[in-house]
């Protein structure tokens, strides 16, 4: 989970006494507010299915939806009607029967897209609540995630992040920090600061990381600065060592630091796991689960920078503030790289260990060790990954499951992207918002390609389209940025190849189905 340079310090336990321990850099966190429109590509979700599967409805504007905003007019004169009447006959301006009818006014508002309305309908919902319940009741959940909803469909990231924060806020109200309550919350949080740095990132429409940007505007250089230290600058290019990458990790040579170098985001979601580790190991009993998970945490946590510096080969930064200086060297060095491999790697295997000690069930561990066959295949470690793959095998046929059998139990009929416990872009979990969100579905890509016995897509064609498509078609058009952005987040991924006979093959041809939504 933690960020590359972060140490990862695993103190494999027994089964009596457990510990794991993360040394995070800590950094003030500035949370990224922006607004866009509805078709821009950070609100883009692509929901992957076979060609064959028809169980996705597109979006429709016929009369049927006219007819139900007409319905939806009428309700929300019957809820004001209702709303007026509670309060003269009642001369109560927060009795309990408002907050129902406030929050179906909220509703109506929200379905017809006037989402500043429902905003005000659910903040008065959410009084009455705290009137009622008192103020850290948390009745009040299901509101705030509709306050939510509504805050990201309005492209709003900073108001969305202060109701996340103030949904965690309750909880800590409510529960001990290491109560599974509390550590889902926590969850919740640090997944929410996870999405809000894959769409202003990631999913930019620039496809250009923009903290690099923010990055140097934060902290501005001359030219004649930099010429100071270009011999130990150049010296780490043409041969990085370990004192060095130390060096600059450090801060001690001039200028740099890891505060300017990693987003204020993903440290303040590594300071957050230290801390949650921290609460959980001093409970009295501390629980397996949040243990497992917190560790599967870190180890996306740590993805992330592999993810940026594909990102950033694969998307060149023209910025000449940015190119050639420590800070790009260190952000693009194999000791970074290293790094977020170690990490999420000793994460991994310590759920492993965990689940050995405690005896847990073998089904458990067999998920843990694809886990980690997986990671190390995501890293191109393709021994590594080899091993943990034939160990997991083992512990199925121990539980009586042919090699055959096992092979179907990992091979999907949709090839998985890994690793699996990842953010990937253009998903649900990248916008923000939850998989019993509605989603209205405007269109698809059907796409080919092939994977090879290391996980690798090539051979990216169109097959066809729900629009009309043009390979020529000019770089405003939707359906040319949709498939381009298609393109591009498949030439950053790693699928899990095919199992035979537990060993690694190439699926070969492989054809999908991108459904696309927008995060509304």
């Amino acid at each position: 989970m933690c960020k590359l340079f972060h140490k990862l310090i695993l103190f494999i336990a027994s089964k009596a006494s457990l510990r794991l321990v993360v040394i995070f850099s800590m950094a003030p966190f500035a949370a990224a507010a922006y607004s866009q429109a509805l078709s821009d590509s950070e609100n883009l979700i692509f929901e992957i299915t076979l060609p064959t599967d028809n169980s996705i409805e597109l979006s429709t504007t016929d009369g049927a939806d006219r007819e139900e905003n007409m319905a939806l007019f009428e309700s929300i004169e019957l809820y004001q009607d209702s709303i007026n009447n509670l309060q003269l006959t009642t001369n109560d301006p927060y009795n309990f029967e408002l907050l129902e009818q406030y929050t179906s006014l909220g509703d109506a508002y929200k379905s017809l897209g006037q989402h500043e309305t429902a905003i005000s309908n659910y903040d008065n919902a959410i009084q009455i609540s705290k009137i009622q319940g008192g103020l850290f009741n948390l009745e009040q959940l299901p509101l705030l995630e509709k306050i939510i909803q509504s805050y990201l469909a309005l492209g709003d990231m900073e108001n969305a992040t202060i109701w996340h924060e103030y949904s965690h806020y309750l909880h800590l109200e409510n529960y001990n920090a290491a109560d599974p309550e509390m550590v889902e919350a926590t969850f919740t949080l640090t997944q929410w600061y996870i999405s809000n740095f894959f769409r202003s990132n990631f999913q930019s429409p620039s496809q250009n990381l923009q903290m690099v940007d923010d990055m140097i505007s934060r902290q501005p250089r001359g030219t004649a600065g930099m010429v100071e230290d270009q011999d130990i600058m150049q010296q780490f290019l043409a041969n990085p060592n370990q004192a060095q990458f130390e060096n600059i990790l450090n801060g001690n040579i001039r200028d740099i630091n890891p505060r300017d170098i990693e987003h204020p985001l993903l440290l303040r979601v590594g300071s957050i796991y230290e801390e949650l580790q921290r609460k959980i190991y001093a409970a009295e009993e501390p629980d397996i689960g949040s243990i497992v998970q917190t560790a599967r945490r870190i180890a996306e946590l740590s993805f992330v920078t592999k993810q940026e510096m594909d990102f950033e080969r694969q998307h060149t930064n023209f910025n000449m503030n940015y190119t050639n200086t420590r800070e790009q060297a260190y952000r693009n060095s194999q000791q970074r790289m290293d790094q977020s491999y170690d990490s999420g790697r000793n994460a991994l295997q310590y759920i492993i260990t965990l689940l050995k000690n405690i005896e847990a069930r073998p089904r458990f561990l067999a998920s843990a060790l694809i886990e980690l066959g997986d990671w190390h295949l995501a890293y191109g470690k393709i021994p590594a990954a080899e091993d943990s793959y034939k160990e997991a095998y083992a512990v199925m046929q121990d539980m009586g499951i042919s090699i055959e059998a096992a092979d179907q139990a990992f091979n999907g009929r949709v090839p998985y992207q890994i690793p699996r416990m990842a953010t990937h872009m253009f998903t649900r979990r990248s916008a923000g918002i939850s998989n019993s969100a509605r989603l209205n579905y405007q269109g698809y890509f059907d796409v080919s390609f092939t994977i090879d016995g290391q996980g690798n897509a090539d051979n990216i064609s169109l097959l066809a389209s729900s629009m009309n498509h043009d390979e020529d078609e000019n770089e405003e058009d939707e359906s040319w940025r949709i498939h381009n952005l298609i393109k591009s987040s498949l030439r950053l991924a790693k699928f899990r190849p095919y199992f035979n006979n537990q060993t690694l093959v190439s699926p070969g041809q492989i054809n999908l189905r991108y459904y696309y939504a927008y995060a509304d």
